[in-house]
């Protein structure tokens, strides 16, 4: 008798809340094609974007001033941005020496 009770009481809830939802959208054909997996001159492209892409960083990371002021302007910009305030120092030591500053 209770157990009968809480299945209809389940199945009920169940019935409502499924018919409370909004119906599930129906996929368009465009959207399935966006999830078929790429053919292979299509992946070979992709690949090779994807190795000139990361070329193109690598020699611009690489790539140096040409001259010594350049070099040290690029050396003065990376000391300024590495640079702490005082405030940071003193945190940054209170955490090392485990104070709770």
């Amino acid at each position: 008798d209770r157990r009968a009770f809480l299945d209809s009481s389940i199945t009920t809830g169940v019935i409502a809340l499924l018919s409370a939802l909004p119906p599930p959208a129906l996929a368009e054909d465009s959207a399935a094609e966006d999830l078929s997996m790429p053919s292979n001159e299509e992946q070979q492209k992709l690949d090779m974007e994807e190795k000139l892409r990361k070329k193109a960083e690598l020699k611009k990371k690489i790539a140096k001033p040409n001259t010594v002021q350049e070099s040290f302007n690029k050396e003065m910009d990376k000391q300024q941005s590495m640079k702490k305030t005082k405030e940071e120092r003193r945190n940054a030591l209170c955490e090392e020496l485990g104070r709770g500053c």
